[in-house]
């Protein structure tokens, strides 16, 4: 059975994930896993994460002080009754933060963490300087098994043994996220790293010249065959020739611009299986399900929770509604509004992930 709450369990014991300061945050996570109630679940690890960040011995200079001009105190924080209490308590990021240079270290970077033992992850810049934080190996590694559970959920992995995972991304939390997507899935990583800054703001003509080396790699590497899964955003696997992907079993396509209705008509130009992804870059992974022209987005609980309740709103499933993000890692708290989505609840095809519900239809209006 392919569960991914039961894939966490599994795999956050079998790895040693609490090492270090992850060591204070085994039994918050266990905890969160066994609720059977996945907004309880949420709401007993912002808890812990909240009080962590609001500790001046332990949090981050942005929560420290937010705390103290906000009153936000351990005993509100542990007599919050429910995520959305919560939520309301703790309020909105300033995430304008994160756009300055070391942004993250001197703000939002709680005291016994480094940079040089995580991997940085990047905003895509496209409407100004881009947002930076870093990720923890620990958190990375439940991200890769969030895409690792929806892989396998629609595709046999057994094919994909011992052939290779071609990541072509950022440099940084990507392809780390995906060495060890690669390890679960007993593939061979393969990198193809490069640096997103400033990228998106380039003229047509000027990406392709920055992405040349990029896709002159990529194209060398799918020649060589013997690839299992390859990664690409659509608008670089628009670049290239459809026939390279000849000895390709599957490929992981990522950006929001993403519908139902382009991904069927791109699996059948190519004729390979292409599974979505909505990357965010604090985030990290939501593996997605297409169906019924829609895709449908699962995030990698309890790090990253797509809210749509707050506010004493309910959201009805089949609803648009405005996403509150939820990025509760122990070296990073963020809490902002997201794009807009609609409410989905599992089903047949997305039974790996029942315990949460998913979002389709991304947009910022």
């Amino acid at each position: 059975m392919n569960n991914y709450i039961k894939n966490l369990r599994k795999y956050a014991n079998g790895e040693n994930l609490f090492e270090g300061e992850w060591s204070k945050f085994k039994k918050p996570f266990d905890k969160a896993l066994l609720n059977s109630n996945v907004e309880d679940g949420m709401l007993n690890w912002l808890k812990e994460v909240a009080n962590y960040q609001i500790n001046g011995s332990t949090g981050s200079r942005y929560w420290v002080s937010k705390a103290y001009i906000k009153d936000i105190t351990p005993a509100k924080i542990y007599n919050a009754k429910s995520l959305d209490e919560l939520v309301s308590l703790l309020g909105n990021s300033d995430s304008n933060l994160l756009k300055e240079e070391r942004g993250y270290e001197r703000y939002y970077m709680p005291t016994g963490f480094k940079t040089d033992t995580m991997f940085k992850s990047s905003s895509s810049g496209t409407t100004g300087p881009a947002k930076t934080v870093y990720h923890t190996p620990q958190s990375l590694y439940i991200s890769a098994v969030n895409e690792y559970t929806g892989i396998k959920a629609q595709y046999p992995v057994k094919e994909l043994k011992n052939k290779k995972l071609l990541a072509a991304g950022p440099v940084g939390a990507y392809q780390e996220e995906h060495k060890k997507l690669a390890e679960l899935l007993r593939m061979e990583y393969v990198g193809n790293e490069f640096e997103t800054k400033g990228l998106k703001l380039l003229s047509p003509q000027e990406m392709m010249q920055a992405m040349k080396p990029v896709m002159e790699k990529e194209t060398y590497l799918l020649k060589e065959g013997n690839v299992g899964i390859a990664t690409a955003a659509m608008e670089m696997l628009s670049m290239l020739p459809k026939d390279l992907f000849y000895d390709t079993n599957l490929i992981k396509v990522s950006g929001t611009q993403i519908t139902g209705k382009g991904l069927k008509k791109t699996e059948k130009e190519i004729g390979k299986k292409l599974i979505p992804m909505y990357g965010h870059y604090a985030g990290k992974s939501s593996i997605g399900f297409s169906g019924d022209n829609n895709i449908t987005y699962f995030p990698s609980f309890p790090l990253t929770f797509i809210y749509m309740n707050y506010g004493g709103k309910t959201t009805k499933y089949g609803e648009k509604a405005q996403t509150k993000m939820i990025v509760a890692e122990p070296e990073l708290l963020l809490i902002n509004d997201e794009d807009y989505a609609v409410r989905r609840k599992t089903t047949k095809a997305t039974k790996s992930f029942k315990e949460i519900d998913g979002v389709s239809n991304l947009s910022r209006s």
